[in-house]
């Protein structure tokens, strides 16, 4: 029998834990290092479906439909059929009625639940919000970014305690429904999104396409989707825009078309829809352009016919035709001329229904994107629901008012 010497030993031991150090390291390798399914390769997009959904829209109040998991569903559906199939991550941040929210992702095997947010927050809370926003980022990294908001809304307006008066985006009614509710004031859904740098964001809700909430936002997102109007309860076609997201360059416009023509199809008062994609590189340019109209004249000229958006007494005499409203106050060509040309470069697709609600409405003067016809510093809507808190106000509007 042959005697191994002390070195033969040791080199043994060595190569023994060599072999033991990379089993391990092929081990810790193969369960991931992040929390959801292998990204796949040639990943350049990944798209957020952030919803907040403890409310009407998710506990069968309306139609006795939960609107969230039925876009669910399309959205699964569209990613069976291919969405992906060029690469791309579609998560989901769903905070329904009666739930712990979670953060999942859509693939062609089915629905992933990565993360759950059980005791952390509001989802209309700027921290749960950003920290949601910072795990689509470690979960699904990118190089682009799109988010879509799916929520109610009520464009600029603050809540006031009185829901469903005034609430901004988003409502959560995990802890009670009226004065219970929380809600999320534009300004603090700015500060949510601050330096994020999204490629687009979605506003699958009512009212987020009027020119106050985009200009708090205008530095989150190059391309924004929004209405002006009220969006009917389906919201978004998610079959169709979810390929849309996923495109190697997404097509926006298309996007938007897509929501236009699925409501335009229809019949009666669900024929209701105006849809609008914004260029937000160019919004300040049309703040200038208005800036210049208002120093000339603050007051539409005897005649105007204003072109609302909403009705009845919450919404009514608050969303207005901008477009419409700003050519009103002056017929000096050059400032119309500037304006027109800053709109055409801001708006790059809009289109409406003839009217919303079976007539409630007629959708003649419209333009795009609504806004607040502002009466002074004195202003009780204004001062009521949040107007002078805004960075509209305080940029643009307020020096043409001595402020």
């Amino acid at each position: 029998m042959a005697i191994y010497g002390k070195d033969f030993v040791i080199l043994y031991i060595m190569k023994l834990r060599y072999i033991i150090t990379s089993l391990i390291t092929l081990v810790l390798v193969g369960c991931g290092g992040h929390d959801g399914p292998e990204q796949p390769a040639g990943v350049s997009r990944t798209v957020l479906v952030y919803m907040a959904a403890a409310n009407s829209l998710g506990d069968g109040s309306y139609s006795s439909r939960r609107w969230d998991i039925e876009d669910i569903r399309e959205m699964t559906s569209a990613v069976q059929a291919g969405a992906l199939d060029e690469g791309g991550r579609l998560l989901v941040y769903h905070a329904g009625s009666g739930m712990v929210p979670e953060l999942k992702e859509i693939t062609r095997d089915g629905v992933v639940t990565l993360r759950r947010y059980e005791g952390e927050g509001s989802p209309v809370s700027v921290a749960v919000m950003r920290g949601v926003l910072d795990d689509m980022r470690t979960v699904a990294s990118a190089d682009e970014y799109g988010l879509v908001l799916w929520s109610h809304a009520s464009g600029w307006m603050i809540d006031n305690g009185k829901s469903p008066e005034g609430r901004s985006w988003g409502v959560d009614e995990s802890e009670g429904k009226g004065s219970k509710a929380k809600e999320m004031a534009i300004p603090d859904l700015a500060r949510a999104l601050d330096d994020q740098h999204l490629l687009f964001i979605y506003f699958d809700c009512c009212f987020m396409g009027n020119i106050e909430s985009l200009y708090e936002v205008k530095d989150a997102a190059r391309y924004v989707v929004a209405s002006p109007t009220e969006t009917p309860l389906a919201g978004m076609p998610y079959e169709e825009n979810v390929p849309c997201f996923f495109s190697k360059v997404p097509d926006l416009r298309q996007v938007a078309k897509n929501t236009f023509d699925y409501y335009d199809a229809k019949s009666g008062s669900d024929r209701s829809i105006a849809i609008s994609l914004y260029d937000m590189s160019k919004i300040d340019a049309v703040a200038a352009a208005y800036k210049n109209v208002l120093a000339v004249n603050k007051v539409p000229a005897d005649g105007y016919s204003q072109q609302q958006y909403g009705y009845g007494r919450t919404y009514g005499n608050r969303f207005y035709d901008f477009a419409h409203y700003v050519k009103s106050l002056t017929d000096d060509s050059s400032l119309l001329g500037s304006f027109d040309r800053a709109m055409s470069d801001f708006v790059l697709y809009t289109d409406n229904t003839p009217s919303m609600w079976g007539g409630e409405i007629n959708l003649i003067h419209c333009n795009g994107v609504s806004s607040y016809i502002i009466t002074g510093t004195d202003d009780y809507v204004a001062s009521t629901k949040g107007y002078y808190d805004l960075r509209w106000w305080n940029d643009v509007v307020s020096p043409a008012f001595g402020n």
